[in-house]
């Protein structure tokens, strides 16, 4: 089978483009860099160093003939879509537009898009369902939702397979500071470097994370077992900051928690029910969120004593 990654050179993109390579496909990846990084990617692949909404990406398209799609590419950072939300919508919507267009013109069979919690806006009924009302509260939230909408459509009226997932607070190494799950890198880059911890309220808002391996997994098995549709992809557990603060303290040594006000608009308690995806494919998440923190906290502790030797 013919995989194309697009983001394949980001956090998630990274371990999605790795698990097909494992189970023995041929993978391309679209990538702009801009926050991507080929030192992600150490296996055998196609590179195109393009934006999704780029009219090259119809040349890839046209020499590779893929068979599925993965659209992992976005502009994930919450607060630029506020200050720029032409910028996000270009990139999120244009960026999608192309590669469904693309997709129906050169007879791909899938497309998996990655929406996420952020459609649901405020909805505090939790655990949210997929049929929850969706009230988004950003651009980025926003344009993800308008993303499901062309997905959805694509498949009713061009027969192109869509499959969204919603996805909760991914982490895992490799992932940046910026984006939904950010949070626990952050943190963790704090304490290597002996900085405090700033935590915006009293620590008990809650988050339901997910290790990015069990995200590769869930796409990878709604590619094999051919799901579509729209798919919360979680692990259906509240996390609170104060947890997650309490786990890192027995890994390391944490210097300072400042306690700060709450960030304007920011979401209490957040959990997403995931049993119609456990249901209808039969995954469930393999990492619990210490099994998950512990090998998160190894990765980027191993990073760190690299570039300290390096700078030696």
């Amino acid at each position: 089978m013919k995989v194309l990654v697009t983001g394949g050179y980001g956090f998630i993109g990274s371990f999605v483009a790795e698990k097909f390579f494992l189970e023995g496909h041929e993978v391309s990846i679209i990538d702009n860099l801009t926050t991507g990084n080929k030192e992600n990617v150490k296996f055998k692949h196609k590179f195109y160093q393009f934006s999704v909404e780029d009219p090259m990406c119809e040349e890839v398209f046209q020499s590779n003939r893929f068979d599925v799609i993965v659209h992992l590419a976005a502009q994930v950072n919450v607060t630029k879509s506020m200050e720029n939300p032409y910028l996000d919508t270009h990139s999120n919507v244009l960026g999608l537009a192309n590669i469904l267009q693309l997709s129906d013109q050169y007879g791909v069979k899938k497309v998996v898009f990655a929406s996420s919690a952020a459609v649901y806006g405020l909805n505090e009924e939790i655990p949210l369902k997929e049929d929850a009302l969706c009230n988004p509260l950003s651009p980025y939230g926003i344009n993800k939702w308008v993303g499901e909408i062309y997905c959805n459509k694509w498949m009713e009226v061009f027969g192109v397979e869509t499959l969204s997932y919603r996805f909760s607070n991914v982490y895992g190494p490799k992932q940046g500071t910026v984006g939904e799950g950010g949070v626990i890198s952050i943190f963790i880059n704090n304490v290597l470097e002996g900085h405090p911890l700033h935590v915006y309220g009293d620590g008990e808002q809650t988050r339901d994370f997910i290790y990015v391996e069990d995200v590769a997994d869930a796409i990878y098995r709604g590619v094999q077992f051919e799901l579509k549709g729209v798919y919360n992809l979680s692990t259906n557990t509240e996390t609170s900051v104060n947890d997650l603060i309490y786990i890192l303290e027995n890994l390391a040594n944490i210097k300072k928690v400042i306690y700060q006000e709450p960030k304007k608009g920011d979401i209490k308690f957040s959990r997403l029910d995931n049993s119609k995806i456990i249901r209808e494919l039969d995954w469930e998440p393999l990492h619990n969120f210490q099994q998950g923190l512990i090998k998160t906290y190894h990765w980027f502790e191993s990073e760190s004593k690299k570039k300290y030797l390096f700078v030696e």
